[in-house]
């Protein structure tokens, strides 16, 4: 996790991926994180949904002027 939260490449494909519009999904854009690093899978369960990862992809969405959808929760 240390690694990718450090690294913005895998963040940025993700954040692409997800977008539409102007708008980020975090929820697809946490699932092809998801699907590129399956080794983060157990970690990124016991954190939840409030963890550093989609912290990082805000972050790095409200840099290229892209506003994020928060729509983890159900």
């Amino acid at each position: 996790m240390e690694r990718l939260l450090k690294s913005d490449e895998v963040i940025q494909q993700a954040i692409d991926q997800a977008i539409q519009g102007e708008i980020v999904s975090l929820r697809k854009a946490i699932a092809f994180i998801r699907t590129k690093r399956p080794d983060l899978k157990g970690e990124l369960d016991e954190l939840g949904h409030d963890n550093p990862l989609c912290e990082k992809v805000v972050q790095v969405a409200a840099r290229t002027g892209k506003a994020v959808l928060f729509d983890l929760h159900d």
